[in-house]
């Protein structure tokens, strides 16, 4: 198996919801900053992924740490440089603790 490059910063931030005066707000707060590696989808993820609309999905590969295990596609998305992306998907590899893949999707 071929070694990851972590060579790309990103931030994992957190949504946290308040309401005020009866109007609920969506914050945004910086949950982890760590180093990846990304790549973009290849093969025949590319083709699935144009079926469904997801042309602007990358996978970016960090080291395990335990404060992302609970990370969800509904309360995180990352950071990379200005561009944010909210997640899709997140592969544990069979929790052997070593690394995660995040799947994002860019907002544009």
């Amino acid at each position: 198996m071929k070694a990851k490059r972590f060579d790309q910063r990103i931030i994992i931030q957190e949504r946290t919801l308040t309401k005020v005066k009866g109007v609920q707000t969506e914050d945004w707060s910086d949950f982890h900053a760590c180093w990846c590696s990304i790549s973009s989808l290849y093969g025949q993820e590319v083709y699935k992924a144009i079926e469904v609309n997801l042309e602007n999905v990358l996978s970016f590969t960090v080291r395990y740490a335990s404060n992302l295990k609970d990370l969800n596609t509904k309360e995180y998305r990352v950071m990379w440089g200005s561009r944010i992306f909210n997640l899709i998907a997140t592969d544990y590899y069979g929790f052997d603790k070593r690394t995660i893949t995040i799947k994002g999707k860019e907002v544009v």
